[in-house]
């Protein structure tokens, strides 16, 4: 029994031992992996993501300006049209029932002036006989052959006859005057009948048709609009809503290229050619005042978004793309030529808890961080340099960015520095 305890005892004591051992032998170590980027030097081009609707370049509402009932069609979507074709009629009946009248009343003008002028006539021939019958009467008045009130009587007719002859010149001027008027209104009403007639005033395609034949259309308020014309398809525009952020850097003939859901994983090209002056006012929110003993609280409307247009000229040549497509558009915002680069990487870099915890230290602060912070520049971010032991955080001022660098407008780093952008922690056993 004691020679099998003393066994026990010993391989006891065995594994013990091992144990402490194998524990002294094994431990874990942390290693702080850290990678870097260069500052550099060189161009930064911003580019631009914004969203625009395709049109044609010239497009035309064609409407009416006359009332009716659309008797026929001649065109529909799609359809090609050369200028002056036929493409719809209205019912044309009160029309030229209405043009029938205006030339009767026109004839009715010609006859009345004709009347007058026959009048005028016999008022001439009134006037001189009564002329001529005066003239006797003053001669035989001046010999005392006639008594005073047979010249005076004379004269009066004579009078008489020259009012009369006036009325009747008037009477032609005023038959004039209607006749004038039969012809405007002749004019108007065979201008009106015209107008059932709709004429395509362009070459181009139909792209949208918004009657159908026995449709009632209403002039009398504003004109209803029949057709939308696209002159050719073969050049057309995107028209981006550019945010006033943007726009300072855009310049007309810059390359744009932009892709629509219609052909997924395909790029298209065009150029820009304008940005509007024009801005567009959006997302408005309401802003009160506070009301005084003197006067009540005013809420106005205070716009939070502002944008421009920008027009971007394609070709297509196939006429794959259409009206209305909606486009994903890149263009060129601004730029630099030579600028001192820091990699965005870097500045979206923080050094995690982990790692801290892993090199048992706090984040230094850079010497010039007081003087960068008190600084006037645009945007003060930081950026992190390591040095074997420890994360230096530096303060830099920054300014123009695109796709994978940010400009440095001022800061302690420069072209070569080598700034953190990640940093993990690697744990492995060693014996």
């Amino acid at each position: 029994m004691r020679m099998r305890r003393f066994i026990w005892l010993g391989a006891g004591l065995i594994a013990v031992v091992g144990g402490s051992a194998t524990v002294w032998a094994l431990h874990t170590v942390s290693e702080v992996r850290v990678t870097t980027a260069a500052v550099t030097a060189g161009p930064i081009a911003r580019r631009v993501a914004a969203t625009g609707t395709l049109q044609a370049v010239t497009t035309v509402d064609l409407g009416v300006q006359v009332s009716g009932i659309v008797q026929s069609l001649s065109v529909d979507f799609n359809s090609f049209v050369h200028a002056g074709q036929v493409l719809a009629r209205l019912d044309p009946s009160s029309y030229d029932a209405q043009l029938r009248e205006a030339q009767a009343a026109l004839a009715q003008s010609q006859a009345a002036l004709g009347r007058a002028e026959a009048d005028v006539l016999g008022f001439q021939t009134a006037r001189d006989d009564a002329q001529v019958k005066l003239t006797r009467a003053e001669a035989l008045a001046a010999n005392q052959l006639i008594t005073q009130s047979d010249l005076d009587a004379a004269r009066i007719a004579f009078d008489e006859a020259r009012a009369d002859l006036a009325s009747g010149q008037a009477g032609v001027v005023e038959a004039g005057a209607a006749i004038a008027q039969a012809k405007a209104a002749v004019d108007q009403a065979a201008v009106n009948l015209d107008h059932t007639i709709i004429r395509s005033p362009i070459d181009g395609i139909v792209i949208d048709r918004t009657v159908d034949v026995g449709q009632t259309l209403a002039a009398s308020v504003e004109s209803p609009v029949l057709f939308r014309i696209a002159a050719s398809l073969t050049g057309m525009q995107v028209q981006v809503n550019v945010d006033e952020s943007d726009v300072g850097g855009m310049m007309p003939g810059d390359a744009v290229s932009f892709e629509v859901e219609s052909y997924p994983g395909e790029m298209f090209h065009g150029t820009l050619t304008q940005v509007r002056l024009q801005p567009i006012a959006q997302l408005t929110v309401p802003a009160t005042t506070v009301p005084t003993s003197t006067s009540p609280g005013v809420t106005t409307q205070v716009a939070t978004l502002v944008s421009y247009i920008a027009i971007v000229d394609v070709q297509n040549v196939d006429q794959r793309l259409r009206p209305g497509m909606t486009a994903e558009v890149l263009l060129r915002g601004s730029r630099r030529e030579q600028a001192v680069r820091i990699p965005n990487s870097a500045l979206s870099f923080r050094p995690p808890a982990e790692v801290l915890s892993a090199l048992a230290a706090t984040p230094a602060a850079s010497p010039s961080s007081a003087r960068t912070q008190a600084a006037s520049d645009p945007i003060v971010r930081q950026v992190w340099e390591y040095d074997g032991r420890q994360f230096t955080s530096i303060p830099v001022a920054t300014g123009l960015a695109d796709e994978g660098w940010t400009e440095l407008l001022s800061g302690s780093v420069r072209a070569g520095d080598a700034l953190v952008t990640s940093a993990t922690v690697q744990r492995h056993h060693r014996l």
